[in-house]
């Protein structure tokens, strides 16, 4: 095959056999001018035929593209090429004559068919190249399509929507009979409208909303359901942590010799370790052990299931370490080859595969009703961060309870070499687990009885040499 610089641009009669038999270059482009129609010409690049019409407007060159062949005749374009002619002598460029008949198609398309539903298509399959969707995120947008599917809303034209169909979904939404909603799907309504309201954000940017102004915004800006939770720990009390510490080891106990019962006994250590570690639910409960390092006493987060797409690498504690060695003798007692620290027992019903446990849920509510200290995974996670930045606790500094927290981004001041890191936090982490133990009764404070009177005479004696130092 040819390049297009051996394939010189010339003039000759152009005919639908003459456009067949135009070999096609390796790269760049030539153009054949015809000899009937003066400004019709024949463009051939790699793969492709194309009729064209050049002309001048206002000294200016225009080219304005007739169609393809073979889908386009040399008959047919000569008649396009003369309609496209007679514009250019008017003084008209029939590119951007078309350019706006399309781009009127289009806006009368999305004022009246452009649907909720077309607006969250466009953001969910927008591409993201620097930073995807992580299948967090996807399974999410899976759950919303399904629960939005049925929804008046889905349907409505994004672009006459208004506030009140906002509201009135959202509340909709709201309403759950689903049994495990513990909130009445309030919690549900909040996120799913959240990612509407961004998606809403996304179509503004890409011009494809009627405004500037967010109508998710508008009609929920004060209307969303406050949830309380979202500042809930578990130390409500000066007695709350002892007896939800009781509960958990109550759970543990109660797993002990009953194959029905194994997982309560990994979601009894998994609450323990959420707690040493702050970590999220999905973090934690997908550990590997792999990912742990009882040598260099070590444990990680991946990249691919950290919120933020950042590796975690932290100390492993003694009481930590007594754990996960405990849970690796279990799973040797019951026989069990995983890769999981928290496998399973059940066979995934899509899947048809074992992996980890997905959802606790069950099992801490058990926990909570006999503490008497209603909880969620996260609130473990924010226990373990104000237990670090408190002052009559850890009384960490605001940096290292972002590092502690995976929360340092990768331009922050505050960052650190990654091995750095984890000896900067060790102490910390060791003094929670103290502080933790101690509340529970698990570790007890050792105290040093002083006598006064001898006390008294070691200050007497320490002044009187501060007086002969300052006297010499």
């Amino acid at each position: 095959m040819e390049d297009a610089a051996e394939l010189k641009n010339r003039e000759e009669l152009l005919t639908d056999k003459v456009a067949e038999n135009a070999p096609s270059p390796a790269s760049g482009d030539y153009t054949i001018r015809d000899t009937k129609q003066a400004g019709l010409a024949l463009r051939v690049s790699p793969g492709s035929k194309t009729w064209i019409v050049r002309r001048k407007i206002l000294g200016r060159s225009v080219r304005h593209v007739l169609g393809r062949y073979p889908d386009m005749t040399v008959h047919k374009a000569r008649a396009e090429a003369t309609k496209a002619l007679g514009k250019f002598a008017d003084g008209v460029d029939p590119t951007q004559e078309r350019e706006k008949r399309k781009q009127a198609a289009t806006d009368e398309w999305m004022r009246t068919k452009f649907t909720v539903a077309d607006m969250w298509s466009r953001y969910r399959n927008q591409t993201r190249a620097a930073k995807p969707f992580s299948q967090h995120s996807i399974n999410d947008f899976n759950r919303l399509e399904k629960r939005m599917a049925g929804d008046p809303l889905w349907r409505a034209s994004f672009h006459g929507l208004t506030e009140d169909q906002v509201l009135k979904a959202f509340q909709r939404q709201s309403a759950s009979a689903d049994r495990r909603a513990t909130n009445g799907g309030k919690t549900t309504a909040n996120h799913f409208f959240r990612l509407l309201r961004t998606a809403a954000q996304y179509a503004i940017k890409k011009g494809h909303a009627p405004s500037k102004a967010n109508i998710f915004s508008l009609a929920l800006e004060n209307n969303w359901h406050k949830n309380n939770a979202r500042k809930r720990t578990i130390v409500v009390d000066k007695d709350s942590l002892r007896r939800w510490w009781e509960a958990v080891d109550a759970l543990r106990a109660a797993s002990k010799g009953d194959k029905r019962r194994r997982s309560g006994a990994l979601i009894a250590e998994f609450q323990v370790l959420a707690l040493l570690w702050g970590g999220r639910k999905t973090e934690t409960l997908t550990l590997e052990w792999a990912d742990v390092d009882f040598e260099a006493k070590t444990a990680r987060f991946r990249a691919e299931i950290t919120k933020n797409r950042t590796e975690h690498l932290f100390p492993l504690c003694p009481h930590a370490e007594a754990v996960l060695r405990r849970l690796r003798a279990l799973q040797a007692e019951w026989g069990l080859s995983t890769p999981y620290v928290f496998p399973s027992m059940r066979t995934g019903h899509k899947t048809k595969a074992k992996t980890h446990i997905k959802e606790p849920k069950g099992a801490m509510e058990k926990v909570a009703e006999a503490a008497g200290v209603p909880f969620s995974a996260h609130d473990l996670r924010r226990t373990f961060s104000n237990l670090l930045s408190s002052a009559s606790a850890v009384g960490a500094e605001q940096a290292f309870v972002k590092m502690a927290m995976n929360h340092t981004a990768a331009d922050d001041v505050t960052a650190t070499h990654y091995l750095d890191k984890v000896e900067q936090l060790r102490p910390i982490y060791e003094r929670l687990e103290e502080v933790i133990l101690e509340k529970v009764g698990v570790l007890t404070r050792k105290t040093v009885t002083v006598d006064a009177d001898a006390f008294a005479r070691f200050l007497a004696f320490e002044a009187a040499n501060r007086q002969q130092a300052a006297a010499r």
